[in-house]
């Protein structure tokens, strides 16, 4: 078998997706003759493709290009390439071997704001493109599955959940560590914390609203992630507090152990979800987390997470209380989300992935 992997996601423009396809392409590198297709033009300083035991091929080309139409067909076809992998729906859409596509989430759908109809219309169309090519699709979450399902009205026997794996370095720092960090970033010795960007579904502005509302002896609230300048609404909710919230900004990922094992609580008031990286990392690094009652996250977190509804500050007020009132509580949500967080291997999710390539291809 001559599987190919695209990594031309494995770049900054997509943080999320490009930490999947590189930490999937490690773990099936280790385990199969793997080939991936590359874009010398773009790289990650953070994420190294070219310390991976794998072939690769080159294509000058990005994902919005019209050009991979045709350059990556051509280029599957002389490697002979027994199936593709695209971890990303903007893909080449007759690709001249079996395909599988990864999906993440109906954001764009299920959640308007912060979208133009224009958008919308490119998303569901580019989507249904991906689908249509693909012989099989995988998502990160049963959750995701059901949406897409929902959605598109993709046959179940032609889409699967594969969880992700966390990564190694997500794992409990050492507290002489985390208080170099601290110090340095001067944050406070005990505080609250989001990671991730500011997008209208991760409901930021109100969590801070809700924050708002407890005592003034709450631990403050550090915010971790890049900005999109498109919504400035969690600034202005978090204007009227000052220091008591802390926008950090982005955190080189091998530092984010230290930032999660800082906090007192990992909030997460997240609308919808596909899957929910950060919850994981939260739990791997022994943050005891607070999180959205959607399906995604119950799913991920299970008993080691206590849920708010997202959409009432009173509630999420309410269940960060509950929390920081409860020092038990806390010890525990803390030793639960360490034992669930390692299920959670890539390892396992390379062989589940493989077992669907050799599902397509035996599939003729």
């Amino acid at each position: 078998m001559r599987p190919v992997l695209d990594a031309r996601t494995v770049s900054p423009h997509f943080p999320g997706i490009g930490r999947y396809t590189f930490e999937l392409a490690r773990a099936l590198s280790a385990i199969i003759d793997l080939a991936l297709l590359v874009n010398p033009l773009e790289s990650s300083n953070e994420l190294d493709l070219w310390s991976l035991s794998a072939r690769r091929i080159a294509v000058p080309h990005g994902l919005r290009s019209l050009a991979q139409q045709w350059v990556i067909p051509a280029r599957l076809r002389r490697f002979r390439a027994s199936v593709y992998h695209s971890p990303f729906y903007l893909m080449p859409y007759w690709p001249a071997c079996p395909t599988l596509v990864t999906v993440y989430d109906v954001i764009a759908l299920a959640e308007r704001e912060g979208f133009t109809s224009h958008q919308r219309r490119l998303y569901r169309l580019s989507h249904q493109l991906a689908f249509n090519s693909a012989r099989h699709s995988l998502t990160l979450s049963e959750a995701a599955r059901a949406d897409f399902i929902q959605h598109f009205n993709v046959p179940e026997s032609r889409i699967s959940a594969i969880p992700p794996g966390l990564a190694a370095h997500f794992a409990p720092p050492a507290p002489e560590a985390v208080t170099a960090f601290r110090q340095q970033h001067g944050l406070p010795g005990e505080y609250l914390l989001n990671v991730g960007i500011n997008k209208p579904h991760k409901n930021l502005p109100k969590l801070i609203r809700a924050y708002a509302t407890l005592p003034g002896s709450a631990p403050p609230l550090v915010i971790v992630g890049p900005e999109d300048s498109r919504f400035p609404e969690a600034r202005a909710a978090a204007q009227p507090m000052k220091e008591r919230v802390v926008f950090l900004g982005r955190v080189p990922d091998e530092h984010l152990p230290l930032v999660y094992g800082g906090a007192g609580l990992y909030l997460q008031p997240a609308l919808l979800e596909g899957f929910g990286f950060p919850v994981l990392e939260a739990m791997g690094c022994g943050a005891p987390v607070v999180c959205s009652d959607i399906p995604a996250l119950r799913e991920l977190a299970a008993n080691a997470a206590l849920y708010f509804d997202p959409r009432r500050e009173d509630s999420i007020a309410h269940t960060i209380l509950e929390a920081l009132d409860n020092t038990p509580l806390r010890t525990a949500l803390r030793e639960r989300g360490r034992l669930r967080a390692r299920q959670y291997t890539w390892e396992r999710t390379a062989e589940q992935t493989l077992a669907v390539y050799r599902r397509i291809v035996d599939s003729g």
